[in-house]
Formats: structure tokens, sequence, C-alpha cells
């Protein structure tokens, strides 16, 4: 039996091999979200970070509404990477 799980994930590895292809050269996706967003796809030569929400079926206005909510974190950002580990005692952050 095929789950409705199961074909979800199903579209978002066509979606991700898709991003692919466009020049993204890392997707990450976010296995069983209930958040906002099922992939996040990085083009470095863009600059550019897309935050994907997947359906298998058309959308509902409902979906589209709460995908627009988030048009306010659009905008440029300073990109910084992090290791999060713990080298002595305590976890820290260290920048790379």
């Amino acid at each position: 039996m095929v789950t409705s799980y199961v074909k979800g994930r199903a579209v978002e590895y066509r979606c991700k091999d898709k991003l692919y292809n466009l020049g993204y050269k890392i997707v990450i996706r976010s296995a069983r979200s209930l958040g906002p967003f099922d992939l996040i796809a990085i083009n470095p030569e863009k600059k550019e970070i897309a935050l994907i929400q997947v359906k298998k079926g058309k959308a509902s206005w409902r979906d589209i509404e709460r995908l627009q909510q988030l048009k306010n974190i659009e905008g440029q950002y300073n990109v910084k990477i992090y290791l999060y580990h713990k080298p002595h005692l305590q976890y820290i952050f260290e920048e790379i």
C-alpha cells in the first residue's frame, strides 16, 4: 500500500531533482515537515536561497495565504558558517 506520505515524498524528490537542474547546488529536504516549507535550496551563483512548500495536488487558497505571510522575511542576509561542538566542558558555536 502506498501511503500519502510516500506519494508526497516522491513529489518532493522530483522537485529536488528539478532544483538541481536549475542550478541550485544544495537542496535540503525537511522530512515529515510540519513547518511552512518542505525544501530549502541554495544557488551560490545567484546568491539565492529558496524556501519551497511542495504540494502533490493543487494548492488551496489557504496554502497560498500561509506562504504569503512569509514574504516579510525576503531580503538580503549575511551568511555565516558555524560548527556547534563540545571541545571542552560545554558546547559552543565556533565560526568557521
